[in-house]
């Protein structure tokens, strides 16, 4: 009996491409910010709804995108996906007031949140548990060079072409990723049986609600990712209208953070096996409430300065990369034989939350600009009481 054929495999280039358009999409727009509350005739806080409702819709992708794709495909809902992000920024591109401004965002959110997704079903479907692996970690560092970057480039575009120019560079992102995918994205779903339907996904929600370690790793989750959505939403203001900065400025400091923030990961990949995952936990969400604690204490002693703000987080960043991934492993974990609706429910949990986070930090940064500081303070000083508070949560499941 012959073997069957190895499928195709899609070169991780194209991967990295498909998973970095969500999180640079996400972070370009952010300097422009207050331009584009001054060009649509806005207020700040309502122009941080181009980041809630993007969140929120990139949250709701997560639940449905999986099994949609094991009906008919990674390869067609990603293309799809791709080719929506860029409809999505054409219209931004063309958008004169603020409803079709956040009607192409939700657009992009969708198109950009489903080849995110997608990707990592992908690096599943490639090979085992440790080659999934392997491949996701060359991924993630995309995620996290994207964001990265995305600042820099859209607060330099802002101070030199204009808030409109950012999305012409997002459309041609997503042409560019579009056409790369249909040349070069191959089918990677092998059927092996009936594919799992959106009710049999919901179905398995309540049993994971049911687990208390999923429930603390979830929640340490969801409010060490709060502290980065409060910031990415109250930062920008900060920096440009009160400390009278300029976007490319806020830019390049926001380099520095995302460094920091890999130079976590960096240390997780290198040290997790030995430490373990329960250890990493509490030891970044320690490092993360120290630097939160001491950056909310500027704005009360001192002159405050970018500087001032940035540096201190760079411990934040650090803590960040060792506990997001810790406790991520740790949640999928709990169950591993729902580890696809454990991953689709973090996800869509983490950035809803992510969103109205974003949302309250950019209504209030305007009325007083440490607000995003607090809000993240806040959401810290939570996780190190989740962490802390209920250690007998470790001993839930031996995965752990």
């Amino acid at each position: 009996m012959t073997s069957a054929p190895l499928p195709i495999r899609p070169s991780l280039a194209i991967l990295v491409l498909c998973s970095a358009v969500q999180p640079f999409a996400l972070n370009v727009l952010a300097p422009a910010s207050p331009a584009i509350a001054r060009s649509l005739g806005t207020d700040y806080g309502t122009i941080q709804l181009t980041l809630t409702l993007y969140l929120a819709a990139v949250a709701l992708s997560q639940l449905v995108v999986g099994p949609l794709s094991d009906r008919i495909g990674r390869r067609p809902c990603i293309i799809a996906g791709l080719g929506l992000f860029a409809v999505g920024s054409v219209v931004g591109l063309l958008s004169g007031n603020l409803v079709v401004l956040l009607l192409a965002r939700m657009l992009q959110a969708v198109g950009a949140g489903t080849a995110f997704a997608l990707t990592r079903a992908i690096a599943r479907d490639m090979g085992d548990k440790d080659e999934a692996a392997s491949i996701l970690g060359y991924v993630t560092m995309a995620m996290v060079v994207a964001p990265m970057l995305a600042p820099l480039v859209g607060g330099f575009i802002e101070k030199t072409q204009g808030w409109r120019t950012i999305f012409a560079l997002m459309a041609l992102v997503g042409v560019v990723a579009t056409l790369g995918a249909m040349l070069k994205l191959p089918e990677t779903l092998k059927r092996r049986g009936p594919p799992a339907s959106v009710m049999d996904t919901f179905r398995a929600f309540p049993v994971l609600m049911r687990e208390r370690a999923f429930v603390i790793n979830s929640a340490i989750l969801t409010l060490t990712s709060a502290t980065f959505f409060s910031f990415i939403a109250g930062a920008p203001y900060a920096v440009v209208e009160h400390m009278k900065a300029g976007p490319d400025v806020y830019g390049a400091f926001f380099v520095i953070m995302a460094g920091s923030y890999m130079m976590g990961n960096f240390l997780t990949g290198r040290f997790s096996q030995r430490i373990g995952a329960a250890r990493m936990i509490p030891l970044g969400i320690v490092l993360s409430l120290a630097a939160v604690g001491f950056a909310s204490l500027m704005p009360f002693v001192t002159t405050w300065a970018p500087a001032l703000l940035f540096v201190p987080l760079i411990l934040n960043g650090i803590g960040n990369g060792l506990t997001i991934p810790s406790a991520t492993a740790s949640a999928l974990s709990v169950r591993p034989d729902l580890a696809g609706a454990a991953a689709g429910l973090n996800g869509f949990v983490q950035l809803s939350v992510g969103s109205a986070v974003a949302f309250a930090s950019g209504a209030l940064t305007p009325l007083w600009p440490p607000a995003f500081l607090i809000i993240m303070l806040a959401a810290t000083a939570g996780s190190f009481v989740l962490a802390f508070g209920g250690r007998s949560w470790r001993a839930d499941r031996p995965a752990l």
